[in-house]
Formats: C-alpha cells, structure tokens, sequence
C-alpha cells in the first residue's frame, strides 16, 4: 500500500472514540447528459436531510442599498447558461465503476509515530491526503452497512482511521478502474450499523472531533463476481468559520426585469453551475467542454480544501472564444474564488466588483457558504435567483434548482467557503 500525502500513520493499541454526525450521505442520480440542466427534474436526486436547525436570522438591519455599493461599468456578456452538459456521478451500486474525479498533484509521503488508532489500521491526520492501494488480498469482515444495507459490500476492504481534530465536515473521494467496483463509507465505529455516508464515487458527513473510519469496500454483483481491485482515495476535512451571516438589505437590478427588481437577501432556486478557468490556468484554454478538467479539478481540490468527486464540464461557449470562459480574462479568476463562484443575472451597473463576497445559506439552518461575486453573469431565467457551482452544493448538501437564501455578506472580511452562522 501506498500513502502519499499529508498523514500520520500509527500501529498502536488505543481507545476508539466514536464520534456524533449530523449529516448523511449523498446519492445523486446523474442528470441526462444531453439534457438542459435548466430543464433537469430535481425530483430525481435523492439528498440527505440537513440536521442542522439554527433558525434564519431575518430581522437584520438594512445595510444599504446593494446597487450603491457596486460598481458601474463593463460590457455585459452573455449571460451563463445551464445546458452545460453534465456527467454526475451516480452512486448505483451496480455497474463497475472506470471514471471519476481528475488526479491531483503528487503529495509528500507519510509520517510516523504513536497515536490512538487500533493495531493494524492506518491513521489519518492531516489533509487532504491521497493514498493508492488494493482491496485485492485484503480482509473481508465489513458487508451490510446501515446506509445501503440491500447493497453486497462482501468483498475485501480496506479500513482507514482519520483523526478528526475538531468539529467539521468530513469528505472522502475514490476511484478505481475498468473491472473493479469499491464503494467508500465514512464510519463513526468500526461497525456496518455506525455508517454515516457512503458512495460509488464519494462520501461526506458533518462529523465530531475524535476517530471516524474510511472504509473502501469491494461491491459483488449480482452473480457472485467480487470487483475488487486497485483504487485512490482522496480524505478531507473542513472546519467551517462560525459568526454572524449579516447581508445587506437593498435591491439588485437584473436584465430584462422591467423594473421589478429583486429583493435582497433573496430566496430561492439556485443552478448547479459549470466551471471556469482560473489564473493558475494558462493559455491555450479549452476547446472542448472537457479539456484539462482533470487539471482543473486538482486545482479546485488544492485551492478550496475541499475533497469531492467533481464532474462538471466547462462553462459553454456561449460567443466567448474558449469553453469555460467567465467575465474578462481567466488571469482575474483566483481559484479558490472559482471553486466557490456565485453568478446572479445582474447589469453591468448592478453587478457586484470582483470577489464581492456574498453569503449562500440554507433557508432555516445555520448552514452556509462564503460565496465570491463578480465573476460571471447568469441564469437567464429570473426565476432562478442565481448560480453556484458544485462544489457549493455538495457542502450545503443541494443540488440543481435547491432553495437558497442569498445576499452580500455585511462583512467583507469573510474568508471563502463553508461557514456556520451563528
């Protein structure tokens, strides 16, 4: 086995702590790649609940008029469309997996010393943190997880202890090859009935500081054929900044409103948006909807923190000269900004600067993400209130069309990504 990353690896005897969850997994069935995601059924995707229950603070101050404090000018592209063609992973358990998130960069190898693991399993402490190994030869004593327990995970697995240092939110990605079909589970005990996520591709939960076990386990099919095999696995961790979620009150301006201007915060459907190129991306830039999107990924991957199975294309062409292009050149996209992108149909007097910072919360729920503005304009249709890419719904636990509460964050001194309002 091969671990390459940021890792503390420990063969000891130690207490196992379990630890609380208050998320679940995910299993999203893939929208139809020639399909117009505008269009796409949100019926089909199944998500978790939420467990998190802070009520939405809507009594606070007005702030401002949002149009005043944005600046003026800019020819204003083509908006952002949503029929960028998507290939979402789906966690169907039963087709062998042989695609999934782009490789990332090569990491440092594994440190050594004593820790709290049990004796024989690897101990996870930094992050993220890529490890390459088989099910092949391995035990075979986890099947019947309480997350899919009509789901055959009788093949060999292989177990990993990740030392969760505080309270967060916990992520692991894999992929595997042509023949070969593990699934990953994020467990709070080594117990199939302690499953708190699993999936084909990737597995997430709100987790607790103490151990949680990553366990990449080989599906058998329906005919008996155990698809173990070789795999990578990606862990992460996030420990969301916590405060206030203040928004100015005001007014955004949007094409073709006629007047009707939208109410801000505001509440409603936001797309699943596509990708854009960044400044760590250099010319020549795609020329397809899929070039370089591996590269692209582990970019997003290194930028944000943030371990997940990626799999959206490029932004379209939409009269720009390259796929993934946003407002004016990718050398003013940082990427950690892109990874958590928000678009809205605003003017070109109406539109925020630049890496305005605007907050995208789940309605009823202290959950949240620091988003950045200014980047790119879209969904033309008004009904949607705006856009945010995948990496942002898979933290909110969304998808296509959810319901978001959106608004320019009162402090801007905010740092991007997940946060937890209080």
């Amino acid at each position: 086995m091969e671990i390459r990353g940021h890792v503390g690896r420990f063969v000891c005897a130690g207490l196992v702590i379990a630890c609380a969850d208050d998320g679940g997994g995910v299993w999203a069935e893939a929208f139809d790649t020639g399909a117009s995601l505008e269009d796409a059924d949100p019926s089909r995707v199944v998500l978790p609940d939420v467990v998190t229950s802070d009520a939405l603070d809507t009594d606070e101050p007005a702030i401002g008029d949002v149009a005043s404090s944005l600046d003026v000018g800019g020819e204003l592209p083509a908006p952002l469309d949503t029929d960028a063609p998507t290939d979402a992973p789906t966690d169907a358990p039963d087709p062998a997996d042989s695609t999934g998130p782009g490789d990332g960069p090569d990491l440092p190898g594994p440190d050594v010393s004593d820790g709290p693991c049990p004796v024989g399993v690897e101990c996870i402490t930094e992050f993220p943190t890529r490890i390459e190994s088989t099910t092949t030869g391995a035990a075979a004593t986890l099947s019947g997880y309480a997350c899919a327990p009509g789901t055959d995970e009788g093949g060999p697995e292989r177990v990993f202890a990740v030392l969760v240092p505080t309270d967060g939110f916990l992520s692991a990605a894999v992929t595997d090859g042509d023949g070969v079909d593990v699934d990953v589970h994020l467990l709070s005990a080594l117990d199939p009935a302690a499953c708190l996520s699993r999936g084909d591709w990737h597995a997430w939960a709100d987790v607790s500081a103490g151990l949680v076990y990553v366990v990449v386990d080989s599906w058998v099919n329906a005919d008996g054929d155990v698809l173990d095999g070789d795999f990578t696995l990606d862990i992460g961790f996030l420990a969301p900044t916590a405060g206030p979620c203040e928004m100015e009150v005001g007014i955004m301006k949007r094409v073709g409103d006629g007047g009707d201007h939208l109410a801000m915060p505001a509440t409603g459907p936001m797309v699943l948006e596509a990708h854009l190129v960044t400044q760590d991306e250099p010319p020549p830039y795609p020329a397809t909807a899929q070039d370089e999107l591996a590269e692209h990924y582990a970019l997003s991957q290194a930028a944000t923190g943030l371990v997940m199975a990626r799999s959206q294309d490029w932004a379209p062409l939409e009269g720009g000269g390259f796929y993934g292009a946003g407002i004016g050149s990718p050398s003013l996209l940082p990427t950690v900004e892109e990874g958590w992108y928000v678009n809205m149909y605003w003017t070109a007097e109406s539109r925020p600067p630049r890496g305005t910072k605007m907050i995208a919360r789940l309605p009823g729920t202290g959950r949240a993400v620091v988003v950045a503005a200014g980047h790119e304009t879209g969904p033309g249709n008004l009904t949607r209130i705006g856009g945010t890419p995948e990496e942002t719904h898979f933290y909110l636990g969304t998808t296509h069309l959810s319901e978001m509460t959106l608004g320019i964050a009162t402090d801007q001194s905010l740092p991007f990504g997940p946060r937890r309002c209080e």
